[in-house]
């Protein structure tokens, strides 16, 4: 039989590599340590956060919600973390600096020289890039 190979390098969900060789497929697989599965379960975190962003419908956003759900769960094994843990977490910053519910999006925001919102900002430029004013607009 006649094959193709495709790159991967990427986790997988544990059942399947031998799923796909049941249907004749060679999968070719590396045993993680926990640093390399740690760095891994945060990648495909970010894969399936997009893939979450790329929904249409409420179907596709609960199963990409599942699956964020499932590298969130293996994280808390890896590292001895409980959803209680997480909870608190969530609760204690939900009472600190409110949750989301409120729609704020904002679009720039204003801080003095040397405080610690300019520092945050200047600490991260790419994420937080600095916006020069000329005649109070906005270039």
């Amino acid at each position: 039989m006649k094959m193709r190979s495709f790159l991967q390098n990427k986790l997988w969900r544990d059942k399947l590599p031998a799923k796909k060789e049941k249907m004749g497929s060679v999968i070719h697989i590396q045993q993680l340590t926990d640093n390399e599965f740690d760095q891994q379960l945060k990648i495909k975190l970010l894969e399936e956060s997009t893939e979450v962003q790329a929904t249409s419908s409420q179907k596709e956003l609960i199963e990409e919600m599942a699956d964020v759900l499932e590298v969130i769960d293996a994280l808390c094994a890896l590292h001895n973390i409980t959803k209680e843990d997480i909870i608190n977490a969530q609760t204690n910053k939900r009472e600190e600096r409110g949750g989301f519910f409120e729609r704020k999006f904002v679009t720039v925001a204003d801080h003095p020289v040397g405080s610690c919102g300019e520092q945050y900002c200047l600490a991260q430029p790419k994420k937080y890039p600095e916006v020069k004013k000329i005649n109070s607009s906005l270039l």
